[in-house]
């Protein structure tokens, strides 16, 4: 290995200190929202999936606009459930 790290008492590679890297420990809405921001962006519309939809660009085609709104509205609903099921589950600890 080229890189150690000390994740404990000892130096070890990634693997063996079982250390992973923050994208192997996002959820499934983690992507989709950085997905749909890039959607947003795209469409000149402000940052952050609870932000309201803009309007079409200028220039863009209907079937061009329609086409990534609907790509959009599907990523937005995968991460808002992944919201809910990790508040589900902080509600279930806090319970305690």
């Amino acid at each position: 290995m080229a890189v150690l790290y000390a994740p404990g008492r000892y130096f070890a590679c990634r693997q063996c200190g079982g250390l992973g890297y923050a994208t192997q420990k996002e959820g499934a809405g983690d992507p989709a929202s950085t997905k749909a921001d890039k959607l947003r962006k795209r469409m000149g519309w402000e940052a952050g999936i609870l932000n309201g939809d803009g309007s079409k660009p200028k220039g863009m085609h209907w079937e061009t606009y329609q086409r990534l709104k609907n790509k959009h509205d599907a990523l937005v609903q995968v991460s808002l459930h992944d919201i809910g099921r990790k508040l589900g589950f902080l509600h279930k600890l806090l319970e305690r």
